[in-house]
């Protein structure tokens, strides 16, 4: 019964959220429903992944409009129109949020950039970018990290005053995730290790 208020509320507020065309338009975002107006996300790097960006003294660098906590513990990220994050009706399945992380290694000059990125539900789960390797931007969108179901819907769901906050979901890194920062970084990374948790709150109310 839990659940289906919680979709029964996000459907509604898909609803009330969804923009004109005209004010898509000015924005220079596509027509389109926003997952809530307000509201953050957050994924908190896991320690095993920080432990091995310092023996690297790899550099952590957000992209605007993406941040960093004050303790550097992992980014965030808002959530709503101010800054054009939506539902994309093309590819239905995921959610755009503008700006990213960038991780560098100045004594090699090796870099490992997400600057856009998605935070997909069907039909893979996770977060994917274009990534950009050592200034190598990959053609195709790829999907760096992963996460199951079961915790998606974990402990930590729960409706808030005047909206949703989510569960701390696990993030484990793919193989092209592993990959990638491997090649960028000079690490060791393998799939299935963990990335970070995932967690955040939409708001319907500001």
């Amino acid at each position: 019964m839990k659940l289906r208020r919680l979709f029964s509320m996000l459907f509604a507020a898909l609803l009330m959220t969804m923009v004109t065309p005209a004010t898509a338009s000015a924005s220079g975002m596509p027509s389109g429903p926003y997952v809530s107006p307000w509201g953050t996300a957050q994924v908190t790097w896991a320690d095993s992944f920080k432990a091995r960006l310092a023996d690297r003294a790899v550099v952590i660098t957000p992209i605007a409009p993406v941040t960093a906590p004050p303790d550097d513990s992992g980014i965030i990220s808002d959530i709503g129109w101010t800054s054009g994050d939506y539902i994309d009706l093309e590819n239905f399945g995921r959610v755009y949020y503008p700006g990213g992380v960038r991780l560098s290694t100045p004594d090699t000059g090796g870099s490992w950039t997400m600057d856009e990125f998605w935070l997909r539900f069907s039909p893979n789960r996770g977060l994917s970018s274009y990534l950009e390797v050592n200034g190598t931007k990959s053609p195709t969108e790829q999907l760096f990290c992963s996460y199951t179901l079961r915790d998606a819907f974990g402990a930590g769901w729960g409706l808030t005053f005047g909206g949703v906050r989510t569960a701390k979901v696990p993030l484990t890194l793919t193989d092209i995730g592993a990959d990638t920062l491997n090649e960028a970084l000079g690490t060791s990374f393998h799939a299935g290790e963990p990335f970070g948790v995932l967690s955040g709150e939409f708001r319907y109310i500001p």
